[in-house]
């Protein structure tokens, strides 16, 4: 059993940086280079991808393929929706990708691990937690189908771009109040049903952290984002560890 999970690249199109770095590294997995039982997408592989118009998968459709081949190559693939890849589960659902909304549990071997996008993270983020109760009301799911793409894209940059302004600003000068806050969430979600691993995405921030509550060890990692470096994180029964991917 090996897992390899990523999160937050926030791909715009099929020619950046990053975006070829993520061809390489899954075509490296559908071709048996890597070791592999398991890809774990956490959210926010995209930076703007809502509902499942073909003006999107054409966009992608190389991002597409080479997850497809992942799981053609007998690897299983697992998609959680992020909070700016929104409404893609019945596209990946139609071909077949396992696709999460929310929190997830998952036996990895002898490992009980939680996956989360950590979009519910920061319960002081009023304005973001009253966008995603909007965003992800029934009626509003149904018309991410059927609204013309190209305006919802457009929309969505500004936004994208004033959410990440603000964001930004505030990571590099809170990283210990979010990493607090990301803890205080495992220790959260272990109070609800324990788990041996939790791992989250969504803050930008990595964090790899061991609490105990009440004699019982868990641990939690955050998997940060691709703006920095481009990391993805892989887990075994016995061993996991960071890997720089280019």
């Amino acid at each position: 059993m090996k897992v390899w999970l990523l999160s937050d690249l926030h791909l715009k199109t099929v020619n950046e940086r990053n975006g070829n770095i993520l061809l390489r590294f899954l075509h490296s997995l559908a071709r048996g280079e890597r070791e592999a039982t398991h890809l774990v997408m956490l959210g926010d592989i995209f930076d703007f991808w809502v509902g499942d118009h073909g003006f999107y998968t054409k966009q992608f459709q190389p991002y597409i393929d080479a997850v497809l081949a992942v799981q053609k190559a007998g690897i299983k693939v697992i998609y959680f929706e992020g909070n700016h890849d929104v409404h893609v589960k019945k596209f990946w659902d139609s071909v077949g990708i396992e696709t999460h909304v929310e929190d997830e549990y998952f036996q990895f071997g002898k490992l009980n691990v939680r996956l989360s996008h950590g979009d519910l993270i920061n319960p002081n983020d009023h304005k973001y937690l009253k966008y995603r109760e909007f965003i992800r009301r029934p009626l509003l799911e149904k018309l991410a189908h059927i609204l013309p793409a190209r305006e919802l894209t457009m929309i969505g940059k500004v936004a994208s771009r004033k959410s990440r302004k603000r964001s930004s600003h505030y990571r590099r000068h809170n990283e210990d109040q979010l990493i607090e806050l990301i803890r205080t969430y495992a220790e959260k979600c272990f109070r609800e049903k324990p788990f041996d691993i939790l791992f989250t995405g969504h803050m930008h921030v990595r964090d790899d952290w061991v609490g105990n509550i009440d004699g019982r060890a868990f641990r939690s990692v955050n998997l940060g984002s691709w703006f920095d470096v481009p990391q993805v994180f892989w887990l075994t029964e016995t061993a996991s560890d960071w890997e720089t991917v280019g």
